[in-house]
């Protein structure tokens, strides 16, 4: 892996991502750049007027348009703060601005790395929400590189939790976090979930002899349940103390699952470390 691209917000993930671009760079010999953008489609919406509302129509425009200056500004410093951050990482980095077509040219951006970490809140409206935003479902769907998704948290050492159910999206997400170097120095440990513990354990094998081949040592867990992969997943994320989450699909709904699925969903607003993600 030789480049990195992050997405510059000032939310908290936004900026947790930030840190974590570093920590991947330095770990794969990557080179950082960041992406941010002016989008004000929010405040451009049209508002009802109610019958006679003429002055609270106009107070609502001059309300709009003092947020929009107000989000300008901000946004005009988050590339410099950005140069700044990674400086004191002692790397050398840039920040691409904005201001038209953000959606379709942060896909035309992402062509030209190798892999895109980003905030789960990461929308360019320089708010926190909870849970994972529009823009970086975008991304997840629209893109066509590897994604890690950030918290407001990350943590630089442990194991990588790998999520394999055996299925091609998931041994794709494998192989491809292996190549880009994702795991480093240190290993892994493979967890594979299913009805039956010996079914588990079987597709589990597979993966740790993929990874053997790359000279990554993994450890293996099987577990039989019925219970959300979500829940199982952030359970044995948090009680391994992995510092980040390799998955591709896992149940029977396939990659849609990953996407759309309200188990996805979870894992990604809630997941208490990054997910790296590939389709």
């Amino acid at each position: 892996m030789s480049s990195i691209l992050v997405t510059v917000d000032d939310t908290p993930s936004a900026i947790a991502a930030r840190g974590l671009a570093a920590a991947l760079a330095r770990q794969c010999g990557a080179q950082v750049r960041g992406v941010t953008a002016l989008d004000v489609s929010d405040l451009d919406r049209v508002e009802p007027v109610p019958i006679g509302g003429v002055q609270y129509a106009y107070d609502r425009l001059q309300h709009r348009k003092k947020l929009t200056e107000e989000r300008r500004a901000r946004i005009a410093e988050l590339p410099e703060v950005f140069r700044r951050s990674l400086a004191d990482e002692g790397m050398d980095a840039v920040c691409s601005m904005m201001e038209a077509d953000v959606r379709d040219g942060l896909l035309r951006m992402i062509e030209t790395c190798d892999l895109v970490v980003t905030g789960r809140d990461a929308e360019f409206h320089l708010e926190a929400v909870e849970g994972v935003t529009p823009l970086v479902h975008h991304i997840i769907a629209k893109g066509c590189r590897p994604v890690v998704v950030s918290g407001p948290q990350w943590i630089e050492k442990g194991p990588v939790l790998v999520a394999y159910d055996g299925s091609a999206p998931s041994a794709k997400a494998l192989q491809v976090a292996t190549l880009m170097g994702i795991f480093g120095s240190s290993g892994a440990r493979i967890l594979s979930i299913g009805r039956e513990k010996s079914a588990a354990l079987s597709v589990a094998e597979r993966a740790r002899s993929f990874l053997a081949l790359h000279d990554i040592d993994a450890d293996l867990e099987a577990v039989a349940t019925t219970e959300n992969p979500a829940d199982v997943l952030l359970r044995r994320a948090s009680e391994t103390g992995a510092r980040m989450l390799v998955m591709g699909a896992f149940g029977h709904r396939g990659f849609r699952e990953i996407l759309f699925g309200s188990t996805t969903r979870h894992l990604f607003d809630s997941a208490p470390i990054p997910l790296f993600i590939y389709h």
